[in-house]
């Protein structure tokens, strides 16, 4: 009797897990945010696993993809986000620069600044004449540094505008976008492309076909004392000092709203207001693009 138990017991199916069915029954009992990390480690996007910021999580994500030999494709802005947890969302990067976009936008801003010179009765009583003629000599008187014009004309309000003119070419570069404050060689070489594409816009601007020396004349006559209101220190300080706020503008929004104001208040409309007003060239670049002044392309708005 003992044998025949013996040689039942050997001849019945013995249930048997293998290692691959414990991983995902482990898997499955698992909390959202670990199956996410399982399932990087499992398909070899191990440094996927370690995502502290958004612009790290875009980089890293980059990197292993053209590791792995995989196309990424561009988002568009909606795209981009922070997780819940904390963790940026690992959406593929793109490093391309939107041309289109970018150009409706200067256009945008160069006619709303064109229309208020039209305000002006000196720029109105310039419209008549030859326009070619008037406007080479124009150019052509350009020289000196001081234009004899008001100092928050010259030292504020150009460097504002060579401050929005740079938020245009950061708010259209993809990678640029990306970049946060701070000793990484990516964001600083951001920021000089965005000094020179202030460069040409502001140089277009005071001589260029759709400029002050070709709209109003600005630079034709001299003076009494012979000086030109055409002088090289609008097209220096504009970009210069204007990429100068742009660098400004970006340590108070990581230091002073992101790291300290964010982390304390919850208050979004405290937020909103706060963010419009301390970084203004961010602001008014969001309105020329369509989206709200307070609008972080990688935070929650």
């Amino acid at each position: 009797m003992k044998r025949f138990f013996i040689i039942l017991a050997l001849a019945l199916p013995v249930p048997c897990i293998s290692a691959q069915e414990k991983i995902k029954s482990n898997d499955a009992n698992a909390p959202p945010g670990d199956k996410q990390e399982a399932a990087l480690e499992k398909s070899g996007n191990k440094d996927s696993t370690d995502l502290q910021t958004p612009q790290n999580s875009l980089e890293k994500f980059s990197a292993i993809a053209a590791k792995r030999g995989v196309k990424t494709k561009p988002t568009d802005d909606s795209a981009f986000g922070v997780h819940p947890n904390g963790k940026a969302l690992p959406y593929a990067a793109s490093n391309k620069f939107n041309w289109k976009p970018a150009i409706a936008q200067s256009l945008i801003f160069l006619a709303m600044q064109h229309g208020f010179r039209m305000t002006e009765k000196k720029t109105r009583d310039e419209l008549n004449g030859p326009f070619l003629r008037d406007w080479k000599r124009s150019v052509q008187n350009l020289g000196g540094w001081n234009d004899g014009g008001k100092d928050f004309t010259n030292y504020i309000a150009h460097p504002m505008q060579g401050a929005v003119t740079g938020r245009i070419f950061i708010n259209n570069s993809d990678k640029a976008r990306r970049q946060e404050f701070g000793k990484q060689g990516h964001y600083w070489e951001s920021r000089v492309k965005t000094m020179a594409w202030s460069a040409l816009w502001s140089l277009q601007f005071e001589l260029g076909p759709i400029s002050e020396t070709s709209i109003g004349n600005v630079g034709k006559t001299r003076a009494g004392d012979g000086r030109s209101k055409q002088t090289y220190g609008d097209i220096v300080v504009t970009p210069l000092v204007g990429t100068g706020l742009v660098v400004l503008e970006d340590m108070v929004d990581k230091y002073v709203l992101d790291h300290w104001l964010e982390q304390r208040f919850t208050n979004s409309l405290m937020i909103k207001i706060t963010r419009s007003l301390l970084t203004p060239s961010t602001s008014f670049g969001n309105i020329l693009r369509g989206r709200a002044p307070w609008r972080r392309d990688y935070r929650f708005n």
